[in-house]
């Protein structure tokens, strides 16, 4: 459900606008406006508000309270949300947990408070003009209220390209952000200022070993939160195979008065599909499992309607399984899915995190011997030589040498490719290709601790989950119409990840070792021992073949280059790479790229990129 909303101080115009017919065609959302205090003005509307004394709270998602002793809290979850502000005032936030967005508008001292859960599973965006802030869970709604007009940000349509989203803060429009996950701001007097309310407290060593502990603390967590889900008989579960959506799954099955309900891709293509794995888990738990095969026409349906429902430019392919899924859940009788999302990024499980570990080591070697004699050896071999071992030696320390976070773009297909040969020359000088890496390097740096591992987690929770992951799962079963639970991001369950040390979430070069450990003897080992495999498409393989796959994407590359973005050249070479050479590679950026058309096409009216 979306939430828009307004705030300000009486004369910047807001009582002018006509804020109840304008709400309501944002379509069937509660309306609470209150435009009769002389000096503050608000509007708003949400899926749960309520007022008293002054105070507007406004919530969405799916909140739990921590009251630390207080009286038992009843109402909606607005009203609770009043209390506890009420009760612990600035520190209101250390007492909500699970996925939510919310504001407080507190006319009596006269300011506007917005926040996001810790993980980043709901999501805000805000703008302030003339002494108003206005905030919502769509960008594309504040861009179109009565507040002020926005045009498309050029810098966001860069980093759409290298990144594949737009990360946070920044959004596809000028003058609208969104906050980061666990952050709150807070606009009091005109001026905004933003605060981080939690961070997480890794713990970087242990003497003692606690595995028995933590494996309970792992088992009872996660049955908490599925638990903690209120699953019925009209709850599901994706089953990719995989370790987390296998443990859902489970603790489904457990909780479950009957058969847990299974919904599972497949692709017809062997080096995507993990069905046989999720065969497996199906068996082990006993559930009643649906299978269905996305098909290269599902791709052609659902590529207009996935470019609308997202409200910024989105890359990850993956949507389509994803909405396929949601909808074959829908149309099964299911109204709520619990996905797998996260556990990767809490425990360790990305491949990243133990090839970075290698790059790593080249800088502990003294720094004269690697400025003036392993670099310029390594110039010495060609990168696309014919030799394997000097390629390779050539290639180790091309990258290494990149500092983290930089690095992990270093296989991106923009990265790779520059500015110069891929932008048309105005578009190029009106951005700076330098600031999405330097939006990396600013969550980078902030992470809580010193320890690579724990600084890549960190990262990821923003980029990763915050505004890829969780923001295709939640938009696509948004589309087709299913509420969507995330229990591996249980704050249980992360609050757990942190007491792991680095060296017993990855031991060696084994990823996950201890989640590994822990769910053995729950999950079948088949699915535990398992090569790690992403919930992929296979776009690029039937982008060589399907006819009219292949005619849409064409068609939206070709209007592409009416807009002066891309150089026509550009588009041109990157199709034929894509039929000649890798076609994964080159199709998932061709993939951005007619997805972008399709979002301008959807989103804008004019064929130029501004509004």
């Amino acid at each position: 459900m979306k939430l828009l909303g307004f705030a300000g101080i009486t004369g910047s115009g807001l009582g002018q606008l006509g804020w109840q017919q304008y709400l309501t065609e944002l379509g069937s959302m509660p309306i609470t406006p209150k435009l009769n205090d002389p000096q503050f003005s608000y509007a708003v509307a949400g899926p749960s508000i309520a007022s008293d004394s002054g105070v507007v709270a406004i919530i969405n998602g799916q909140a739990q309270w921590n009251h630390a002793g207080a009286d038992p809290i009843h109402g909606t979850p607005a009203e609770t949300l009043l209390y506890v502000y009420r009760r612990f005032g600035d520190g209101f936030l250390s007492h909500i947990q699970g996925g939510f967005s919310l504001a407080l508008i507190d006319s009596r001292k006269r300011r506007v408070v917005l926040a996001i859960d810790r993980m980043g599973i709901e999501r805000m965006a805000y703008t302030v003009s003339d002494g108003a802030i206005g905030f919502g869970t769509s960008a594309e709604s504040l861009a179109h209220s009565p507040l002020r007009k926005f045009n498309i940000s050029q810098q966001a349509l860069y980093d759409f390209l290298l990144m594949h989203m737009i990360p946070a803060p920044n959004t596809i429009y000028e003058g609208v952000h969104k906050l980061r996950p666990g952050t709150m701001a807070i606009f009091e007097k005109g001026q905004l200022a933003m605060h981080r309310y939690w961070q997480p407290k890794f713990i970087e060593s242990q003497g003692e070993d606690h595995f028995a502990d933590w494996k309970d603390e792992l088992h009872q967590g996660l049955q908490s939160a599925v638990e903690q889900c209120s699953p019925d008989e009209h709850t599901g579960a994706f089953l990719s195979g995989g370790l987390d959506s296998s443990s859902v799954t489970g603790m489904l099955a457990k909780v479950s008065k009957t058969p847990a309900r299974t919904f599972s891709m497949g692709f017809g293509v062997d080096a995507y599909d993990e069905l046989h794995y999720a065969r497996i888990a199906s068996k082990q738990f006993k559930c009643k499992p649906f299978e269905y095969h996305v098909t290269p026409e599902d791709v052609v349906s659902a590529f207009p309607l996935i470019a609308q429902a997202y409200d910024e430019p989105f890359g990850n392919s993956s949507a389509v399984p994803t909405y396929f899924c949601a909808l074959r859940a829908r149309e099964q009788g299911i109204n709520h899915l619990l996905a797998g999302d996260g556990g990767d990024e809490i425990f360790g499980g990305n491949e990243r995190y133990v090839k970075q570990s290698v790059f790593e080591l080249y800088q502990r070697i003294p720094s004269a011997w690697r400025h003036h004699l392993i670099e310029p050896l390594s110039k010495m071999f060609p990168a696309d030589g014919g030799i394997t071992p000097l390629r390779k030696f050539r290639s180790y320390v091309d990258q290494a040498k990149i500092p983290l976070p930089e690095r992990l773009e270093s296989w991106n297909f923009v990265y790779r490719n520059g500015t110069e040969t891929m932008l048309e020359p105005e578009f190029a000088k009106s951005i700076n290709p330098r600031a999405p890496i330097g939006t990396m390097d600013d969550v980078y740096r902030l992470a809580p601790s010193n320890i690579m591992l724990h600084q890549m987690l960190f990262y990821d929770w923003h980029f990763t989950l915050s505004d890829n992951d969780l923001r295709k799962v939640g938009t696509m079963c948004e589309l087709a119409g299913v509420k969507v639970s995330y229990p591996m991001l249980d704050q249980r369950v992360v609050d757990l990840s942190i007491k792991i040390p680095p060296n017993k979430k990855i031991e060696g070069m084994e990823l996950r070792s201890f989640y590994k450990k822990a769910m053995a003897g729950f999950l079948p080992a088949e699915i535990i021992n398992k090569p790690k495999h992403g919930f992929g498409l296979p776009f690029g393989l039937w982008l060589k073949t399907h006819r009219a796959l292949k005619d849409m994407i064409y068609s939206y590359l070709h209007d592409l280059k009416k807009r002066k973005i891309i150089q026509n050249n550009f588009i041109d070479n990157i199709i034929k790479e894509h039929q000649a050479g890798h076609a994964s590679y080159f199709g998932y950026a061709i993939w951005d790229l007619a997805m972008l058309e399709a979002w301008l096409q959807k989103h804008t009216k004019s064929p130029m990129i501004t509004n």
